[in-house]
């Protein structure tokens, strides 16, 4: 283990664990072996009068890290998974096999039992077949959990003496939530949106890719969002993105401006291409044609269906908030 002028905690060359506020830290595996593979989250240490062991906050590394983090700073009784999208879950395991009890959102939660639940869930059977998102989930490691315990969105999970609020955040997916730790000032966001890995950096923005997520609730969950940090907290994360340390709209700012520059791209195509008076779904799919979100003409096999399928919902995401807004005729 080795401590930085930055105070940064290095486990390993892969493994970056960052000081947040009062012995909690954010877990980064710097280089996943796939894109949807892993996730930030918070270790929470053990401390006197509040948790008497170590709590893990969605967390979704390798194996390997799993093993070093345990025998760096000691067993951890709980881990808390925020929703069931691949990058979430597919690790999720390693901690309940070191010991820890797994909590997850009702609904979601059972992905991390079977990827078949992963593909009935998000709706992949409307018009992928099974193999397909068996590959997908093979390719970020996904190994199941033997059991989960349920928890609604909107909870207060005590352990000890240590209250985690759960925040509905479910423009995103079906039962996403953040956490907040309104006693150390501490808001995690999972992924709401803000994905700049450094300040200087860039990332796709809020992920709407699915039949379930909503545009209108994003723009709802992005101002809850920012009231609550603005007003009760100092530190923000996420699962995507450096640490914030003092109060700012800009994380914010940042996913606004990244939905409002998709729909300016969508909108642009439609005219362009005089699909206005299509139906949704046909204007969708011809949209799809011009690869406006992911290179898909370059891709093969199943990652293209996968992406054909963000695309298409990304699209008719947008294009349903724009007719409800009169953005569109």
């Amino acid at each position: 283990m080795k401590i930085f002028g930055d105070k940064s905690v290095v486990a390993s060359e892969n493994l970056r664990i960052e000081p947040v506020a009062n012995d909690i830290f954010l877990i980064r595996q710097r280089d996943p072996p796939f894109q949807f593979s892993c996730s930030d989250g918070l270790l929470i240490m053990s401390q006197e009068g509040r948790n008497s062991e170590n709590i893990v906050l969605d967390a979704n590394i390798e194996p390997r890290y799993v093993k070093e983090i345990i025998t760096q700073f000691g067993p951890v009784s709980h881990y808390i998974n925020t929703h069931g999208h691949l990058d979430h879950i597919a690790h999720v395991h390693a901690w309940e096999s070191e010991g820890a009890k797994i909590l997850a959102p009702e609904i979601e939660g059972k992905n991390l039992l079977h990827p078949h639940n992963f593909f009935k869930c998000y709706s992949f059977d409307d018009c992928l077949d099974y193999s397909t998102i068996q590959k997908f989930t093979d390719l970020g490691k996904y190994k199941a959990c033997q059991e989960f315990q349920p928890y609604s969105p909107g909870d207060v999970i005590k352990i000890d003496n240590l209250n985690i609020t759960t925040i509905p955040f479910t423009g995103h997916s079906i039962s996403h939530v953040g956490f907040f730790l309104e006693q150390y000032g501490l808001l995690h966001i999972s992924c709401l949106g803000f994905d700049k890995s450094t300040p200087e950096g860039n990332g796709f923005g809020p992920w709407y890719g699915f039949k379930h997520c909503s545009i209108a609730q994003y723009y709802e969950d992005i101002d809850k969002a920012e009231t609550l940090y603005l007003d009760n907290c100092q530190y923000l994360t996420s699962s995507h993105s450096y640490i914030i340390k003092e109060p700012t709209s800009m994380p914010f700012e940042y996913m606004r401006e990244k939905i409002s520059a998709n729909r300016q791209k969508i909108n642009f195509s439609i005219d362009k291409h005089y699909l206005s008076d299509l139906s949704i779904d046909k204007c969708a799919k011809k949209l799809l044609e011009y690869d406006l979100f992911f290179p898909k003409r370059k891709m093969k096999g199943f990652l293209k269906r996968i992406y054909r399928f963000w695309e298409f919902w990304i699209l008719k995401n947008h294009i349903l908030y724009a007719k409800k807004k009169n953005h569109l005729k």
